[in-house]
This record gives C-alpha cells, structure tokens and sequence, in this order.
C-alpha cells in the first residue's frame, strides 16, 4: 500500500521511476524491507517496550558510522553514556516477567531488526544522492515489498486479515510508511544521520505508554528504573554529539562538515586552493 501511495503521487506530479532510480536504491530498499519484516515478527514474540528499548540502541551504531563514513561530529566522551544504556536495556531485558510477551526469539529478531536498521539509514545516505524525497520512497517501497514477499508467503494467509487488521494497515501505511519514512528520508538532505537519532530518544517511553494503555502491559520496578538509566544514557550521548557538533562549527565554519544530497559530505577548505602555475591573480 506505501507503493502505491509514492507512485501515485510520483505520477500526479508528472514524475516516474526510472531503471537508474532502481539501481540506485536497490541496497536499501532490500534493507528496509528486511528491517519491517524481522521487526514485527519480533515485536509479536516481545514485549512494546522490549521491541522499543532494542530499536532504540541503533543511535549508538548509526553515530560512530556517521563520522567513519560521512565524516559526521562524534565525540568521544559520549560512549560512557553510550555504555550506560547499555546497561540499563540489560537490566530491562533481565528483568522481564518470566510469563509476559518477552521471549529470546523476540530478542533476537529485535536485535536483527534493529542491525538492519541501522543498515538502512547509512545506505540511505550513501546511495539516495540527487532523488528528492517522492522518488526515493516510491523507488525503495516496491523493492521493499518485493523483498519481505517470500515471507509473507511462507507464514500463508496473506490476504486473511480482519477489517480491524487492514484499518490498523492503512492507518501504518499513511502514518509510518509515508509521513514517518518520509520525513527521516527528508531530514537526511540538511541533518546528520546521527543527529536523526535524537529523534528515537522519545520512542521507548511513548512506547511503555501506549502498551500500558492499549495492551495492558505491566513493567517491574527494576523495568523501570532500567528504562530511565537507557532514556537518561541515550539523551545524554546524543546531546553530547550535538553540543560538540555546533561549538566545532561555531569554532571552526570554514573547516565544518556539510550534510548533502550527495553520497560523500562537503567540506568546505580551510585555504584557497592555489592557482595553476603560469597564472597570476584571479581567473577570469
């Protein structure tokens, strides 16, 4: 259904995908089809706030792999919080009730999910280059559709959902599918990929939240005061890369990391570059 939503919009503004366009976003489209396949199959072997607390890890991945590949602002000093949260997802995964929704299989799947993840958003921002938002989303959803397809097909019952089932799969596809992917596509275009990981700070409280609303779930104590040390770790390591991101510009702006539409950053020179030799005073 995101398929058809991109290519209908792509179409009305009288754009279409192209062979180059499929090339192009094949790896990540692969990736993003793979990463919603292996989430829900863990998410329905989890609890919300496993799944979340899991997929919230993925900034300390996508960060490090911002400055190795993008030359993105990583601050050092941000993995002791890095590794707090870390802790603080063990003792929430620890501590799950022993008859609740948490399972290994859906660990392992929530792991899976989340790696696979992180391989999205960096292939993203390698491969995406010069397509605007509409083409890319239209580009990645059908090969995303193609690629979760086999499973799809092996777990059978393919079109058996109830009417309740297929409301919740318009509202996924319009909230998540096309707002949700859309906007974190767009931001990649002025953002770093590790500052979009701000953004999950807020997803396994939200998560905690609704559970307790909508499914009835229960969180231990020790669950708890695990979630806080995870959001208080996550908030402050990203925080950290941001604050030393914005003084290094501040200090430095003709030395700064530029985000882009391109595979590889800008960066603007510190000098002028030299003038060829036999040439005096500016070009022409």
């Amino acid at each position: 259904m995101v398929s058809v939503v991109w290519n209908v919009y792509l179409r009305a503004t009288g754009r279409r995908v192209t062979l180059r366009h499929v090339r192009q976003a094949s790896i990540p489209g692969v990736f993003f089809g793979a990463n919603l396949a292996t989430f829900f199959v863990g998410a329905t072997n989890n609890s919300v706030a496993n799944a979340a607390l899991i997929g919230s890890l993925s900034p300390f991945l996508i960060v490090p792999l911002g400055a190795k590949l993008f030359k993105e602002y990583h601050a050092p000093r941000a993995l002791v919080f890095a590794l707090l949260a870390f802790g603080g997802a063990a003792i929430v995964l620890s501590n799950a009730p022993a008859n609740g929704d948490a399972s290994v299989r859906g660990n392992v799947f929530g792991v899976l999910a989340m790696l696979l993840w992180v391989c999205y958003v960096v292939s993203t921002r390698h491969f995406r280059r010069d397509m605007d938002v509409a083409t890319f989303m239209a580009t990645i959803s059908p090969i995303a559709a193609v690629a979760v397809l086999p499973l799809a097909i092996a777990n059978g019952d393919l079109f058996g959902m109830s009417g309740t089932g297929w409301t919740y799969t318009v509202l996924l596809t319009f909230l998540i599918g096309v707002a949700g992917h859309g906007l974190l596509v767009f931001a990649q275009r002025t953002i770093q990929i590790g500052t979009i990981g701000i953004a999950q700070v807020a997803q396994p409280a939200l998560a905690v939240v609704w559970s307790f609303l909508l499914l009835g779930e229960t969180l231990r104590p020790w669950q708890m005061a695990g979630i806080a040390v995870v959001m208080s770790g996550l908030f402050a390591f990203l925080s950290l890369n941001e604050h030393g991101a914005r003084a290094r510009r501040a200090a430095d702006p003709s030395g700064s990391v530029i985000a882009s539409e391109t595979s590889e950053p800008r960066v603007l020179l510190d000098d002028p570059v030299d003038p060829p030799p036999g040439r005096i005073g500016p070009p022409p």
